[in-house]
């Protein structure tokens, strides 16, 4: 049968959730592997000349304060001896936190582009199709009933992973200003040291998200074309088989989804982060 006589009468949503969840899947892959920098050139100079030498500046501000807030905190603890030790280690850290603040971009800068480089090694297959090739009288049958219900997910499935991965990089980049504040906060001591580290967990965590979803795409993409759960290839199941193809590709975007969409939590249970 031509195409075009089955595209008018499996109607526009055979067409329609192909292309959505298919653009989707194309504009996924192709910012994989691109860094911040890349994404967007404007956003990350806006960042970099302007939103960043401004935290800085309060960092710096910030540093001292800590310093002196950790050293009082110290010196005045009657429980604990205020020992040469304990001043010398404070330094360092004034020191290490110093210079991560003066270094933070391009250090920053490379862990962006050690996270694009690994998502892009893993990412190499093609995007993943949810249109079931098998074209029977049961894909007709469930076209015909819910193929309205098809495209409401695939716009759905294709809106919450597009939000995911292209959110990510709203959140480095907020990451980034808010660095040389967070990491200001290394010289205060116990208890207020938690934010730096905190800051820490969560850069690593954002950072190498991506990496993540792009193993759970991979990995996801693999299991979704070696399985057939809902196949019927005797009798007349036959000529319903279709109607079973795209239910089960209605379920596997729902699973790839809710995947990609825990792909933080993975990552931050994973290595306590």
């Amino acid at each position: 049968m031509p195409t075009w006589i089955q595209e008018l009468i499996l109607g526009p949503a055979y067409t329609l959730g192909g292309v959505i969840w298919q653009s989707a899947m194309a504009l996924i892959t192709g910012v994989v592997s691109t860094t911040p920098e890349q994404f967007s050139q404007e956003t990350w100079r806006f960042v970099v000349d302007t939103l960043y030498p401004w935290s800085l500046a309060i960092g710096v501000l910030l540093l001292n304060l800590f310093f002196f807030i950790g050293f009082l905190r110290e010196h005045s603890n009657l429980r604990e001896n205020y020992t040469m030790e304990i001043l010398v280690q404070t330094i360092i850290k004034v020191i290490m936190a110093n210079t991560l603040m003066q270094g933070g971009v391009a250090l920053m800068r490379s862990f962006f582009a050690m996270s694009a480089s690994l998502a892009g090694q893993v990412l190499t297959i093609t995007p993943i199709a949810f249109i079931p090739e098998d074209v029977d009288f049961g894909t007709y049958l469930f076209f015909f009933i819910a193929g309205v219900l098809y495209v409401l997910v695939a716009i759905v499935c294709a809106i919450l992973m597009l939000l995911t991965v292209y959110g990510r990089y709203l959140k480095l980049y907020v990451m980034m200003v808010l660095a040389p504040i967070a990491l200001s906060t290394w010289a205060g001591g116990r208890g207020i040291e938690n934010s730096a580290y905190a800051w820490i967990k969560m850069f690593l965590a954002n950072t190498f998200e991506i990496v993540i979803i792009a193993l759970v795409i991979a990995i996801g993409g693999k299991m979704i074309s070696s399985i057939d759960f809902l196949a019927l290839t005797t009798g007349i199941g036959q000529i319903f088989d279709g109607f079973g193809a795209v239910i089960q590709s209605l379920v596997s975007m729902i699973l790839m989804t809710a995947a990609v969409k825990s792909a933080d939590v993975y990552l931050k249970r994973g290595f306590q982060l």
